[in-house]
């Protein structure tokens, strides 16, 4: 897991959305969750884009030129059952000298018993699948394992701070039936390298009931 030096911060990249984006965000997801906000590097503007996560949806806002050349921003996303909402904190923390702890993202578990992944996933999303710990590389993929899609603009990630400290790390996969998000933070104790570092992560799992802006 890379970091890129002298990029905007999350909530710098938040600011910069204005007002109007961000409370249509709100008002689309409900209470937030988990949420981000980064560079768009594909942008020619340098706009910022956003992705939040509450009990209501999971939306993500992106700057488009539109007919009169000027930059404006879309929203799509999904819709969520709040009455689905399934959830689980995960607290890894294996000792310095476990060699089985996490993989420093050369592979990814899959599933106990086998090992199944997500079909459509690129090289980079499965490098920072395979960081976070076992269990939750295991609930972020499970709806995903039967037969359900995962296209690469339906999964996000973003971490920020130091490779010894995550204070943000949130990661989510969306597919036409289930979403799957993860948000928390790391830290690599004294000690201990990446392999073994500890983490504190709220895994979700909700049904879709509505896709908007597709």
């Amino acid at each position: 897991m890379g970091f890129d030096h002298g990029v905007r911060l999350r909530d710098e990249c938040r600011k910069s959305l204005g007002e109007s984006v961000r409370a249509r965000l709100e008002e689309l997801t409900g209470q937030t969750l988990g949420w981000y906000a980064m560079e768009d590097r594909s942008d020619p503007g340098d706009c910022c884009k956003a992705v939040v996560f509450g009990e209501r949806g999971l939306c993500t806002a992106v700057s488009r030129i539109d007919t009169e050349h000027r930059p404006v921003y879309t929203i799509t996303g999904y819709l969520l059952d709040p009455t689905s909402f399934r959830s689980i904190e995960i607290d890894y923390r294996p000792t310095p000298d476990r060699d089985t702890a996490v993989p420093d993202g050369s592979e990814v578990l899959g599933v106990p018993g086998g090992r199944e992944l997500i079909s459509g996933l690129t090289a980079t999303v499965l490098r920072v699948l395979g960081n976070s710990p076992p269990k939750a590389q295991e609930l972020l993929q499970a709806p995903f394992l039967r037969g359900q899609q995962v296209q690469e603009q339906d999964c996000g990630w973003h971490y920020e701070d130091s490779e010894h400290h995550l204070r943000v790390f949130v990661v989510f996969r969306a597919g036409h039936r289930d979403v799957t998000v993860a948000v928390g933070r790391r830290v690599v104790p004294v000690g201990h390298t990446q392999r073994t570092a500890h983490w504190s992560l709220r895994c979700y799992r909700a049904s879709v009931v509505r896709h908007i802006g597709r």
